[in-house]
């Protein structure tokens, strides 16, 4: 049973360039983190986290022939997530953060954050196609098949859970209400910006897909 380490150097190292790279999910821990502080952060990515884990057994159940993937069902999917993280943007450009305040009330409920993590982290169903085209090029990491599996997920999750707590870990550290305001607004933004290119790119698919069904 051996490992290739050559392998799991180039698995770790692409792993941090992909995560480290913001996106929606880290947009989202981050703004959280500033607002709520860190146990919400952390409540945030646990639910993103396990969004991932499902996205990845679904891709490693395409890739080893136990079910396929309906395009059709793939965008409607895509289109129910795009436009709830629209809904999740437009709350947080609506809401004004006062951090004296927040620190007076009583934290919100993990399970709340959880959910919300758990929801953007899903909503892209398309991340099953970037897992199923990615981890087939590390297969060779061991020449055991369960083994490689074992060590393609666990060392994803763990990177995963690391970056975004570091990204928790700092923004729960500001003080200043006129930062956390301008974090806010700007994540806000960004998850506008996001959800919309989404939502208006696979309503335009699936209108195409619907003519051309039509046409035969």
């Amino acid at each position: 049973m051996q490992i290739n380490f050559t392998i799991v150097i180039a698995y770790v190292s692409a792993i941090i360039l992909f995560l480290g790279t913001p996106g929606p999910v880290t947009v989202m821990v981050a703004n959280t983190s500033v607002k709520h502080g860190i146990k919400a952060g952390i409540a945030t990515i646990a639910g993103t986290n396990s969004a991932s884990l499902i996205l990845i057994g679904a891709s490693f159940a395409v890739i080893q022939g136990i079910f396929a993937i309906s395009e059709q069902a793939l965008l409607w999917l895509t289109l129910f997530g795009s436009l709830y993280v629209l809904y999740f943007a437009i709350n947080i450009l609506k809401d004004r953060v006062n951090l004296e305040q927040v620190a007076a009330l009583p934290r919100q409920e993990s399970k709340h954050h959880f959910k919300d993590g758990f929801i953007v982290g899903i909503s892209n169903p398309k991340d099953i196609l970037f897992f199923i085209a990615f981890f087939p090029l590390f297969f060779a990491i061991s020449n055991d098949k369960v083994l490689s599996v074992a060590l393609l997920v666990g060392i994803w999750m763990l990177l995963d859970y690391g970056i975004l707590s570091i990204y928790a870990v700092m923004f729960s550290k500001i003080k200043s209400n006129k930062l956390a305001n301008v974090i806010n607004k700007l994540s806000g933004l960004v998850l506008t910006c996001v959800a919309v290119y989404a939502s208006v790119m696979t309503a335009c698919k699936l209108y195409l897909g619907t003519k051309i069904i039509s046409h035969h």
